[in-house]
């Protein structure tokens, strides 16, 4: 059977000269055979005239044209990108719908705001997409030298679990063979009942006892804290999906800590399980 097509989907920022996340994109699915890359480009027009679809249908043209003038100026490893224009009036709805509708792995994104802030709608994203989510802080070209994953020990439910298994394969897979990359491992533990020895961390993620950092404390202060120490320039960590009131009023720990992280940062999501009884 032939493997399904790992796919990107990469959003074009129209009030940018240089694409980072178009870039970054490229930069992945250059060395892969199991990669397919999109490229999102949303347009809307609010100008008043007398003929909305032949504005909508001129501005699409238009946009369309220049979205392929810049995936040619960037392309030069040759990778398959398809273009894509969305007409939507709120670009954050857009990209969730193409990402849903396209079955997208990852959705590729520059960061909103300066590389030590994440914006209002960086964290819009992050509540209502179901794909990885990659904002990039910093200009793709640089290689990455060193990966930090945060995961969390002490979870004891399915979800959180689920997590800390596909955050450590993601970070595996992404060193791959490259001995030279380091490999680092955060996990925060909020009391001495649930610390965790570092030496274990090492051996279940099969990294030297120097890279696993086990430290006390709220993983909202540990995590960023300790990426921006080392120098990491990529951060994994988990996002338990949640919805309603509970995901807007109080906010998830991966939304609070991608504030004041300087690298760029993976998102991964599971969507949270909520078991109800039978009325």
């Amino acid at each position: 059977m032939k493997k399904e097509k790992t796919r990107f989907l990469a959003v074009i920022d129209p009030t940018r000269i240089d694409q980072w996340a178009l870039q970054k994109a490229i930069s992945i699915a250059k060395d892969r055979d199991d990669a397919k890359v999109y490229a999102l480009l949303c347009a809307h027009s609010e100008a008043e005239c007398d003929d909305p679809e032949e504005l909508r249908t001129s501005e699409l043209r238009r946009h369309t044209i220049w979205l392929d003038e810049i995936i040619a100026s960037v392309n030069d490893a040759g990778v398959d990108i398809e273009p894509f224009v969305e007409w939507h009036e709120d670009w954050r709805e857009a990209i969730c719908n193409v990402a849903s509708a396209g079955r997208i792995d990852m959705v590729i994104k520059r960061a909103s705001g300066r590389p030590s802030s994440l914006a209002s709608s960086d964290r819009q994203l992050i509540r209502s997409l179901k794909s990885a989510l990659l904002l990039v802080k910093h200009d793709p070209s640089t290689d990455l030298q060193k990966v930090l994953v945060a995961v969390d020990f002490n979870a004891s439910d399915e979800n959180h679990a689920a997590l800390n298994d596909a955050i450590i394969d993601l970070g595996r897979r992404i060193r791959g063979s490259n001995n030279t990359m380091e490999f680092h491992a955060v996990s925060a533990y909020p009391d001495s009942d649930k610390f965790v020895h570092p030496p274990d961390v090492a051996s279940k993620l099969k990294i030297d006892r120097s890279q696993a950092h086990v430290r006390q404390g709220k993983a909202g202060d540990i995590i960023p804290g300790l990426a921006n120490k080392i120098g990491a320039d990529l951060v994994i960590v988990g996002n338990v999906g949640r919805r309603g009131f509970s995901g807007i009023m109080v906010g998830n720990t991966s939304e609070k800590i991608l504030t004041d992280i300087q690298s760029d940062v993976l998102v991964l999501v599971r969507e949270e399980r909520i078991e109800r009884s039978a009325a």
